[in-house]
């Protein structure tokens, strides 16, 4: 006796299959296949200004912390870091006082906006006012984050 697989089930099972087949990003290294001779750069050959990093902590590294980070810096001819998670008010005054102390004119950082009172009344004046004030205390630009975008919302969603 002769069986045949009805269409519709050699479909679905086709779509199982490759859904199991899923490869999660962190499963993915492939093997390179380049032939060629390796050449490590471990400095650049001239100055640069990294203008994107993320020193979320640096308000509050020690000292010995910040000159560990610049040594880094120096040894990669790192010249400016721009510190784009600079945050607002008492946090990024701390980043600012903090760099300028220990490694003055090697970190730029810039303010952020708070989006956790975004239902507050008066609500973009303040942030305004913030920012405002964030400046005055170093803050060199303004970095919106993109969870603005994405996961930030207000009591009506």
């Amino acid at each position: 006796m002769k069986y045949s697989i009805p269409p519709l089930l050699l479909l679905m099972l086709s779509v199982s299959m490759v859904q199991s087949q899923t490869l999660q990003w962190e499963d993915y290294s492939p093997v390179s296949t380049l032939m060629v001779e390796e050449h490590l750069v471990a400095k650049a050959k001239y100055r640069f200004v990294d203008a994107h990093g993320h020193q979320w902590r640096i308000g509050t590294a020690s000292e010995e912390e910040l000159q560990s980070l610049v040594s880094d810096m120096d040894d990669l001819n790192l010249v400016m870091m721009v510190n784009l998670s600079g945050g607002s008010g008492d946090e990024l005054l701390h980043k600012v006082e903090n760099t300028n102390r220990h490694a003055p004119g090697r970190f730029v950082h810039f303010a952020n906006i708070d989006f956790s009172q975004v239902d507050e009344p008066n609500f973009g004046e303040s942030a305004a006012a913030q920012l405002e004030a964030d400046v005055q205390n170093g803050a060199a630009g303004l970095k919106i984050f993109k969870n603005l975008g994405l996961t930030v919302e207000d009591s009506n969603g």
